[in-house]
């Protein structure tokens, strides 16, 4: 069995016949996004590209609705080279680090003041120049402000999402300092 993207499992021999008359294909091997290995370079390798291109099939901000394959590929959390001589470089270019994002969207997030924290891979929550926060996954964005708090700029030492961990993962948005 193989499974056509946007089609779902079909069987080897319906590929051949069907596909092998007209066309050049390739059948390739799935791809296990767990064992997706971190790189110390700020060029992102065509293996986390399809990769993140498979767990999170559209555009990352929010409310964008483009599929295609031809956005770039960012890091949500900024690649820093390390010094030379400095040792161990903490790993920036990583799945759980990465996020699509089509042009405008990326100059936006670069030039536009807005800002955008992965806390668990897919998941992204942004923060609009505005102050507000929106969630973003696989089934859309969601606006997580509370609806008539008054929007404020972001400042340098304000921290709007907190992870906590004690047995079991929890994530907080701290509306007092977010909206």
């Amino acid at each position: 069995m193989v499974r056509w993207e946007g089609e779902g499992p079909i069987t080897h021999q319906y590929v051949h016949e069907h596909l092998r008359p007209l066309h050049h294909y390739v059948i390739a091997p799935v791809i296990d996004l767990a064992e997706q290995a971190p790189v110390d370079a700020y060029e992102i390798p065509d293996r986390h590209r399809r990769a993140v291109h498979l767990r999170t099939p559209a555009d990352c901000s929010p409310f964008s609705s483009s599929t295609t394959r031809t956005v770039d590929i960012d890091h949500t959390e900024e690649y820093v080279a390390a010094p030379d001589g400095a040792g161990e470089q903490d790993l920036k270019s990583r799945l759980d680090n990465y996020g699509p994002l089509g042009r405008f969207n990326h100059r936006l997030k670069t030039h536009g003041h807005w800002t955008v924290k992965q806390p668990f891979g897919g998941i992204y929550l942004w923060r609009d120049p505005h102050g507000q926060i929106y969630l973003v996954d696989h089934t859309g964005t969601r606006k997580v402000t509370r609806p008539g708090q008054p929007a404020r700029p972001k400042t340098i030492h304000d921290h709007d999402v907190h992870l906590h961990e004690a047995g079991n993962i929890v994530l907080e948005v701290d509306y007092v300092h977010a909206a």
